[in-house]
């Protein structure tokens, strides 16, 4: 499969719960419920906390599922742009 990125406009952050040994862009998308060409392949899956098997993704906002048995995922959640803030500081 081709490495997807979708337009950070269009995607939103959602938590899975993923077992650790199996943690996959794939499995979340199973876990939701939603197309793999919906998911940020390029963002892939990223570890909140990987004891309690807690992992987040990006998938594309069309494609959010409506309901899901409690406890299989959570979101979506904002991803704001993380940038510097004022002017950066230069080294004489």
């Amino acid at each position: 499969m081709p490495d997807l990125k979708l337009d950070p406009k269009d995607t939103v952050m959602m938590t899975v719960k993923l077992d650790a040994a199996t943690a996959s862009v794939a499995a979340a998308a199973t876990q939701l419920g939603v197309p793999l060409t919906t998911m940020d392949h390029t963002f892939g899956v990223v570890p909140i906390d990987p004891d309690a098997g807690l992992y987040a993704v990006k998938v594309s906002r069309r494609a959010i599922p409506a309901a899901a048995p409690a406890g299989t995922f959570r979101g979506p959640f904002s991803n704001p742009r993380i940038a510097p803030f004022g002017l950066s500081k230069k080294e004489p």
